[in-house]
């Protein structure tokens, strides 16, 4: 899955880029992602995790080709205030001919949407690492405590509606 760099960073702030990778599958970041996360000082840490998972090619990055780095260029101007990192995510998940993309900000969100893909947040993960049996009831409500510990940025009304989700998801999960 192509992703932005705010998934990687939440799930290498928490130490689960691995159960990041088992949730999605394989990831891919552009090169301006790539830029985001190992060029921050303050995110040394996360920088060194993610470098490791690309060593290990756990990661991939990849550049964009021309046509497609025009199209990362377009939605920037078209879409006032989406970031660099975004557009290029789009554009990578577009040359990818991939369906979904890994991205948590509600703009670049709408973006992905009008692009025609479905996006996958970091909130979104955790239903499907709990739906895949890959987490337990006890680990999503764990991982989101850590999430919000860490400064993972989401409003009030974004916690309530994961929970009024993942309740549903638990009731179904159980009548199968």
């Amino acid at each position: 899955m192509i992703s932005n760099a705010s998934p990687l960073i939440t799930y290498a702030k928490l130490n689960k880029l691995d159960f990041l990778s088992k949730c999605v599958g394989a990831i891919t970041i552009g090169e301006t992602v790539f830029k985001e996360i190992t060029q921050k000082e303050s995110a040394s840490q996360e920088a060194e995790l993610v470098n490791g998972k690309i060593k290990e090619g756990a990661i991939i990055v990849k550049k964009l080709e021309k046509g497609h780095s025009d199209k990362a260029k377009q939605i920037q101007l078209t879409f006032k205030g989406l970031g660099r990192g975004e557009s290029e995510t789009i554009a990578l998940a577009l040359q990818e001919e991939q369906t979904e993309t890994l991205i948590d900000d509600l703009y670049a969100r709408d973006v992905a949407k009008l692009n025609g893909l479905k996006p996958v947040g970091s909130l979104r993960v955790l239903m499907v690492a709990f739906e895949k049996g890959i987490a337990t009831e006890a680990d999503v409500g764990n991982l989101l405590k850590q999430m919000i510990e860490n400064k993972f940025w989401i409003s009030g009304s974004a916690i309530l509606k994961f929970l009024e989700l993942f309740e549903k998801l638990k009731r179904s999960k159980r009548k199968r």
